[in-house]
């Protein structure tokens, strides 16, 4: 358990261009192994959960996100 949460401060102590080239290596791997059209259904999957588990996380409603995300395309004028 030590090594790995060695490995996770190792891993968020590195600079953003770094962290981002290892994700692009990853992506890259999941496309090679299963496919484009897999590969970009699991990240607007985990998109949705990421989404999901914020708002919960933030003990937001739902009504209040919607309304968020639709008052400026929707705005009363």
């Amino acid at each position: 358990m030590a090594k790995l949460r060695q490995w996770a401060l190792m891993l968020l102590g590195l600079r953003r261009r770094w962290l981002g080239c290892i994700a692009g290596c990853i992506l890259w791997v999941f496309w090679m192994v299963f496919g484009l059209w897999s590969t970009l259904a699991l990240l607007v999957l985990a998109t949705a959960g990421f989404a999901v588990g914020r708002i919960l996380e933030e003990h937001q409603s739902w009504k209040d996100v919607v309304d968020k995300l639709l008052a400026d395309r929707f705005n009363d004028s």
